[in-house]
């Protein structure tokens, strides 16, 4: 329904009345629909991590956690994977849709104007309506049209639809923002775990061609033993069964230094050529930092961007319910138009050519077929299934950091047994090597004892890549590395 003006003049006969109620009308006018008041408290974080693991602290995380390996060239190449990663482009892209969103809702609530100009060729019916009941008739019904103009309307937010609208596309500013701090924490994980895998292989590498040396070497002695008759043929399979597996395990430890090396590649954009200068040789593996600040799991509220984009979904949730409720309201606008129209050029620019009009209009949805009462329910459930998600995010952020400090403590309290195991596996050794020297034991047996020491010193480095890892899945879930410096 709507009630439309058409006449200045009218309006300023009568028209103060009107804009005085049309005033009134919009001071009174106040959003409908639910407030957002944050989430749900019931979905807040327990006050404790139930979990407990040596070194670690209730003190506030590190964001740039990775600061801690204190190794220049991985913190380079987190750098560089933060700035140059295709991911992170693209979900910097869909932030910068996401704001100029903001910019398109907002326009919805001031005034807008278009300028036209128009020129016609037309022709009237003389049997139509708008000659037919003349009482003359026009000399010619063939005529040019000039027609200069400017037109305006503006929503007038009784309801606070443009409100709700605006606050829509602010969230999902916010949650398109947290996704992509989200990508910067994943892919600064990715790449310091895909280092420490780097890193572990080259030295598994290393360690493998050494023991397969050795085997080598025991096979040589064994033959020659058994060719002398000293042993039999049961000794040789067994030190050829130790030389092939000593092999087998040199191709595996290879095979697992390349494809680290291409996730760094796809990670940071770097050629193979470049990355591989950059690795060199082979070098230890980053060491894991004795102590670990943890926070408390409210610190995931506002530290895990997945818990930071959930919050914006339910705001944005909670304003979609109310631009639905505000939808079932009327809707006022003020629509305008003014310019100059003239069958002859000459008389375009004379004060007969000129007309106006102002029409404040009101418009009340009756019959919709039950669609915005529906739109409302839709709505609401929309929000539903977003508080619920909330809470799930929630729950799995503090689950995935208990995870994260149980398997950081076994992986602390296993390299400390292994680290013992070597080092004693080294003291053997060099008992071992002093007997050999003055011809107490065989070469066979230094041999043994030298790939038992390299089995200890490789249990020992596996042990520091699942520390190092553990320390970075657990820095990743308290939602530190996404922080802009």
């Amino acid at each position: 329904m709507s009630t439309p003006i058409s006449s200045f003049r009218r309006l300023a006969g009568a028209g103060l009345p009107m804009l005085g109620a049309v005033t009134a009308v919009t001071l009174c006018a106040c959003a409908v629909g639910p407030t957002y008041r944050g989430p749900p408290s019931r979905d807040s974080a327990p006050a404790a991590f139930a979990s407990a693991a040596p070194g670690v602290t209730t003190s506030s995380p590190q964001d740039s956690w990775w600061h801690s390996f204190n190794d220049p060239l991985l913190d380079g190449l987190i750098e560089r994977a933060l700035r140059d990663n295709p991911q992170l482009a693209a979900a910097e892209a869909r932030v910068r849709r996401s704001r100029e969103g903001i910019v398109i809702a907002r326009a919805a609530g001031i005034p807008a104007a278009n300028a036209s100009a128009r020129v016609s060729d037309d022709k009237l019916s003389r049997n139509g309506e708008n000659l037919a009941l003349m009482p003359f008739t026009p000399s010619t019904t063939e005529f040019t049209d000039y027609r200069v103009g400017l037109d305006a309307s503006w929503e007038i937010d009784l309801a606070g639809h443009t409100r709700h609208e605006i606050q829509t596309a602010v969230a999902r500013l916010g949650s398109a923002e947290e996704t992509r701090n989200d990508a910067r924490l994943v892919i600064a994980a990715e790449v310091a775990t895909s280092y420490v895998t780097f890193r572990g292989a080259t030295q598994r590498l290393e360690i493998a061609t050494t023991r397969e040396s050795y085997t080598e070497q025991a096979l040589r002695l064994v033959q020659l033993q058994r060719d002398a008759g000293l042993v039999g043929d049961a000794e040789v399979l067994q030190a050829v069964v130790e030389q092939r597996t000593a092999t087998a395990a040199v191709a595996a430890a290879d095979g697992a230094v390349e494809p680290a090396l291409f996730a760094l590649v796809a990670l940071t954009g770097e050629t193979v050529e470049a990355l591989r200068s950059q690795l060199g040789r082979a070098a230890a593996v980053p060491v894991a930092p004795q102590g670990i600040p943890i926070g408390l799991p409210t610190d995931l509220l506002r530290r895990r961007p997945d818990i930071r984009r959930a919050e914006r979904d339910l705001a944005g949730a909670t304003a979609a319910v109310g631009a639905a409720v505000a939808a079932q309201f009327p809707r006022l606008s003020l629509v305008g138009a003014a310019g100059l129209d003239s069958i002859g050029s000459g008389d375009l620019t004379s004060a007969a050519s000129r007309y106006w009009t102002i029409a404040p209009q009101l418009t009340l949805p009756l019959l919709a077929g039950g669609r915005l009462r529906s739109g409302v329910r839709a709505s609401q459930a929309d929000l539903d299934a977003t508080v619920a998600m909330y809470r799930a995010t929630v729950l799995q952020a503090v689950a995935e950091a208990e995870s994260g400090i149980v398997r950081y403590g076994a992986a602390r309290r296993r390299i400390e047994a292994l680290e013992g195991v070597a080092s004693a596996r080294k003291a053997h050794l060099l008992v071992i090597r002093q007997r050999h020297a003055v011809g107490d034991i065989s070469t066979l047996e230094l041999l043994s004892a030298e790939r038992a020491t390299d089995d200890a010193r490789e249990q020992q480095l596996i042990g520091s890549v699942d520390l190092a890892t553990s320390f970075i899945a657990l820095s990743k879930g308290l939602g530190g590395g996404w922080q802009q410096p």
